[in-house]
């Protein structure tokens, strides 16, 4: 039926493991009750509206500074994934990052702060997104009545700590602590005669620091309620059982639509798109070219990871899954009404995506294929008619 065709070569080309145990998918997800708060991360704990926040490394390195710090999964993703908690009134210090840095509220109210002197605001409720550029100085405070829990992703695998303003370490060492040669946080008292700590940058320096004006940060928030849902975006949304729709945030990532609309373009070094499942739909199986994170929200769903023999689970809500590169892989809604989730994606570009046979080839059957730049088109203008 399709011989000599691309639906043909791209069922050919599926390959992939056959086979993934339990205890490795297992391994690959990280639940609410998996997560390790550290209250130590930062050396800005030991500073008035800062004592008690706390934060969380899931996937990758990060940015701690406690050398006790827990990481759930340490494995290359090309991004690191990590959380902030704060209750009402409690405020992050202002630091700079040298990657990119994108939070994902999850809950409460949020008031994230540019500058030195606190120049600019930008609020993010409850499902916004807020990119905050590389080399500026940034601080965040909730503002609400709820505790407030943000995700957070770090661009690149080693993000290369973090500057902080240099109030902030003055008013620690007066506490007593500061960040020592390996930039950990340690008592001034424990420290060796003679030792060496991380000093304040005077004001000269700090001021090579980058500004933005209110309109290109505005420009960074990709709010909830304005996410521009695209109807076939991937392949299998064109088959029975497996709607879906994308909503782009960042970069291209997992989206075969052939005009994206990305609502942020700047590189980050990783794509973010949220993911809708219809109510008892999946998918459909499937390998990226790039390891993947899914950030679940609010949603519940079920993660089969293999091919012949997949390993599956059930995913509450809130919780963070780590997918592999090249590992065949679907993702079912088993809750009520569309389930929402987050995508994060290693790279900058379109992620390749390969589909299994049954899916190419029922797409085929609906008149539909995925043409040499790896986006969604009617088959009848990709295949040639030969009389």
């Amino acid at each position: 039926m399709f011989a000599d065709s691309p639906i043909r070569r791209a069922i050919d080309m599926s390959g992939g493991k056959n086979s993934v145990s339990e205890s490795e998918l297992r391994r690959r997800i990280i639940t609410p009750s998996q997560f390790v708060a550290d209250p130590s991360a930062f050396i800005d704990v030991h500073l008035p509206r800062s004592s008690g926040k706390t934060s969380f490394s899931f996937i990758g390195a990060g940015v701690t500074q406690n050398d006790q710090a827990q990481t759930n999964l340490i494995e290359p993703h090309g991004f690191c994934v990590g959380g902030a908690g704060l209750k009402p009134g409690m405020i992050n210090n202002f630091h700079l990052h040298y990657t990119a840095e994108v939070f994902v509220c999850v809950t409460g109210t949020w008031k994230m702060m540019i500058g030195l002197d606190n120049q600019q605001e930008v609020v993010i409720k409850p499902g916004d997104f807020f990119s905050v550029p590389t080399w500026v100085f940034r601080g965040f405070e909730n503002i609400g009545t709820d505790d407030g829990f943000m995700f957070a992703l770090l661009g690149g695998d080693e993000p290369g700590g973090i500057l902080w303003a240099p109030d902030v370490l003055d008013k620690a060492r007066e506490t007593g602590f500061v960040l020592d040669e390996s930039e950990k946080v340690t008592r001034l008292a424990d420290l060796p005669p003679g030792a060496k700590t991380l000093r304040s940058l005077p004001s000269e320096i700090v001021s090579q620091v980058e500004t933005y004006s209110n309109a290109e940060l505005d420009a960074r928030a990709v709010r909830f309620a304005g996410r521009a849902w695209q109807d076939q975006a991937l392949l299998s949304a064109v088959v029975p059982g497996h709607g879906n729709r994308v909503a782009p945030v960042i970069g291209i990532g997992l989206n075969q639509h052939r005009r994206p609309n990305t609502a942020i373009s700047y590189p980050h070094g990783f794509s973010v798109n949220w993911l809708s499942i219809d109510e008892s739909a999946s998918v459909g199986s499937h390998q990226l070219g790039a390891p993947a994170a899914l950030l679940t929200m609010d949603s519940q769903i079920e993660i089969e990871l293999g091919k012949d023999k997949p390993a599956r689970m059930t995913i509450p809500p809130r919780s963070v899954v780590s997918l592999p590169a090249n590992e065949w892989r679907d993702i079912k809604n088993i809750g009520s009404g569309p389930a929402e989730v987050v995508i994060a994606v290693g790279g900058e570009g379109r992620t390749l995506v390969q589909w299994s046979p049954e899916i190419i080839e029922a797409a085929a059957r609906h008149g539909f294929t995925v043409d040499a730049g790896g986006c969604i088109a009617p088959r009848a203008l990709v295949d040639r008619n030969f009389g």
